[in-house]
Parts: C-alpha cells; sequence; structure tokens
C-alpha cells in the first residue's frame, strides 16, 4: 500500500528486546553483589519491589521505566546508600543491554527503502532512546521521534500518535502504525482510524478489526506489504 509516512515502534518491533534486557540484568545484579553487602537472591527481590513501587507511583509516566529510579529504590530496600552505586549500575544495565542489541531481519531493507518518512513512536525516555538509535544506526534513515516523556502521555493515549503526525505534516489516512504491542501499538492507532502492522512474536489470539490491522510474525514480512 502507498502510505505517505511510518509511525514504528521501537523496543521489541525493531530488535528483540528479551535477550538483551536478560544478559543486562543479570550483569547489572553481578555488580551490585560484588558491590554491597546482599545475596543474589536478596538483590532480585528488591529489584522486584522497586520496580514495581515505581511502576505504580509513576505510572502513565515515561519517568515508570527509568531503570535508575529502579536501581536507587532497589538499594534503599537494601539499606545501602544509592547515591554511591546507582549510577554505576544503571551504567552496567545500559552498556551491556546496548552491546547485545541487533536489529531484526528486514529492519535494514525497509528502512532504506522508507528513508525520511519515518517518526518513532516510544513510551520510555528521551535518553536512553536516543542511545539505542545510536547503538541500531537508524538516525540516517529515521527524522522524527515522539517519547512518551515528550508527549505527556504513554500509547495508546492519542497523543503520541498525533504528535507524530504532526511532526510528519501527515494525516491518520496517510500513515500506518508498525509496533508488537497489541494494547499500546495497535489500539492506540486503531482508536485513530489508523492502519496498523501487529508484529504478534507469540501469535496471541486476540479479536482485532482485519480492516485496519494486519496480523504479522516477523519484522521482514512487512516487506510483502509495504
Amino acid at each position: 500500500m502507498g502510505y505517505k509516512g511510518f509511525l514504528l515502534d521501537l523496543d521489541n518491533t525493531l530488535y528483540e528486546y528479551l535477550p538483551s534486557h536478560t544478559k543486562a540484568l543479570d550483569t547489572m545484579i553481578d555488580v551490585c553483589y560484588k558491590k554491597c553487602d546482599a545475596s543474589i537472591e536478596e538483590i532480585k527481590k528488591a529489584y522486584t519491589i522497586a520496580r514495581h513501587r515505581v511502576h505504580i507511583e509513576l505510572q502513565e509516566t515515561a519517568a515508570s521505566h527509568n531503570r535508575l529510579l529502579y536501581i536507587q529504590k532497589m538499594l534503599e530496600i537494601l539499606k545501602v546508600n544509592p547515591l554511591k552505586y546507582s549510577f554505576e549500575l544503571y551504567n552496567a544495565y545500559w552498556d551491556t543491554f546496548l552491546n547485545e542489541i541487533k536489529p531484526f531481519d528486514g529492519v535494514s531493507e525497509f528502512l532504506k527503502k522508507n528513508k525520511g518518512k519515518i517518526c518513532i513512536i516510544s513510551d520510555l525516555t528521551a535518553h536512553i532512546q536516543y542511545r539505542k538509535i545510536k547503538k541500531l544506526k537508524l538516525e540516517d534513515y529515521i527524522n522524527y521521534i515522539v517519547t512518551s516523556e515528550e508527549a505527556g502521555r504513554e500509547k495508546p493515549h492519542p497523543y503520541p500518535f498525533m504528535m507524530a503526525m504532526q511532526k510528519l505534516g501527515l494525516k491518520p489516512h496517510d500513515v500506518c502504525m508498525i509496533g508488537d504491542s497489541f494494547k499500546k501499538d495497535i489500539i492506540g492507532a486503531s482508536n485513530l482510524g489508523i492502519r496498523s502492522y501487529w508484529i504478534n512474536h507469540e501469535q496471541k489470539v486476540t479479536p482485532f478489526d482485519k480492516n485496519l490491522v494486519t496480523n504479522i510474525k516477523f519484522f521482514n514480512e512487512i516487506l510483502k506489504y509495504i
């Protein structure tokens, strides 16, 4: 189909999130274990509690995804001065994460074909998303980004989608959304009448409007449609 522009999710859409996250989290926990007087089990439990608290206290905000806040609260739970180690642990996580990420098959071809017509829409904070974009070498093909930090709302709220279309100078019928989260990417786009391509990695069974949504499993399948 002849779209004039593309709204593109980043995490788990352009690369596989879980392996990078798992290795990064293990690295951060290992560094914490070497620095702090706590067992691996205690650190893991404290991190889980801290992450949950941040999500509750800052829900629906970009700050709810900030690993530095998770780590700060984790160290507070462990009775360790967070000002001594938080930033070091934060960097251990993200340095490992970024070293691991690799784009899915088809991403490079898609970007080259649609250079300059793409806006990334992401719920995370701008700083770390810029680092991912740099690592994945996306900046030569993508001119625009909207984060929930900038929009003030998270997907599926219409603000991020509307802001992305405004940056592209396009209307809902001119663009499509590509993303892996049905709740955030697909519903958010559908609510505005935007066609979308759901990268349904696990082939989850969810009712959807086939006039607006195309269900695919792998990113490179998009090349058959666009």
